[in-house]
């Protein structure tokens, strides 16, 4: 009894020995996943509060402990997309895919960066590719309208607006004011001046604190030539946003054509100076010799007239 007692206490050591190794490596793993996780929620949340730099780093963390954690390589995406990363979004982007190939987020993050990249058609393929399998999200609807516009197929940018609005939460004012604003800009680029007024006002009467409405808005009031509503627009869009030289552009040439030159020319030389101070030499230059056409035609006339 004692000899089959010992075997027993034996064998129970053996096994034990055996079988420790497994739970230790267990453990190990579930420590590793535990960890990346907690990481990785970290990330997400500075994501959301707008700090990427930090949320790279986090990210970064976590891939380095989990590289198999396929969430962290999209959710870097996202953040690389944020901070105009575009060729480190792509490739994280890629690695999502490679893990999981029906990972929407992933699609949708690497839609974004064809598009901010310039190259439309991989853009559009993806946003094809995840309307197939989500034709009622709106915001695939949206980013295809943006590379078709940038395309210059307005007609079927103007589509995909149509669509994006039928599915959008009616709620969410801001998301629907840009919709109506961009959809706007590509009635704009048609000619279809009516339709584009409308736009930029229901754009505006969602959301009046954005400049660049008034600015678009202004823009057909000038080309139907109905100069007092431009100069009104241009000059709302101003007080909005006094740092903006598209408006300061458009209300001057529009002053000259009210035959009030002395305005209109100060207007063109802030435009030229914003334009200047954001890096745009060129049309910075361009505005300055405008200015010198039109003074020169000045003294022309008055020469004319004496």
């Amino acid at each position: 009894m004692n000899c089959i007692y010992r075997i027993f206490i034996c064998l129970s050591i053996v096994f034990s020995v055996l079988f420790l190794p497994i739970l230790t490596e267990a453990w190990a793993i579930n420590d590793i996943s535990v960890n990346a996780r907690a990481v990785l929620e970290s990330g997400v949340n500075q994501i959301q509060k707008g700090k990427y730099t930090e949320a790279i780093e986090s990210l970064t963390q976590a891939i380095e402990i989990d590289p198999d954690l396929g969430q962290a390589y999209y959710h870097r995406c996202s953040a690389y997309l944020q901070t105009s990363d575009y060729q480190q979004a792509l490739a994280d982007c890629n690695l999502a895919l490679e893990q999981n190939n029906s990972n929407f987020e992933a699609y949708l993050n690497r839609g974004l960066v064809y598009y901010r990249l310039g190259l439309l058609e991989a853009a559009i393929t993806d946003f094809n590719h995840l309307l197939n399998l989500h034709p009622q999200d709106y915001r695939l609807y949206y980013n295809r309208a943006l590379a078709r516009f940038d395309q210059k197929k307005y007609e079927q940018s103007i589509t995909d607006y149509n669509n994006a609005l039928q599915l959008m939460p009616q709620t969410d004012t801001r998301k629907l004011a840009e919709v109506y604003n961009n959809r706007g800009v590509a009635y704009l680029k048609q000619e279809s001046l009516g339709n584009a007024i409308s736009d930029f006002s229901h754009a505006i009467a969602l959301d009046q604190s954005d400049a660049s409405f008034y600015c678009n808005r202004a823009s057909v009031w000038r080309k139907q030539k109905q100069y007092q509503n431009a100069i009104a627009d241009f000059s709302k869009s101003i007080e909005i946003n006094p740092k903006q030289g598209a408006a300061y552009l458009g209300r001057g040439f529009t002053l000259y054509q009210v035959d009030k030159q002395d305005s209109g020319r100060d207007d063109l030389f802030q435009a030229a100076a914003y334009f200047y101070t954001q890096g745009d030499t060129n049309k910075s230059h361009q505005i300055l010799y405008f200015i010198e056409i039109l003074h020169d035609r000045e003294q022309l006339s008055d020469a004319l007239e004496t």
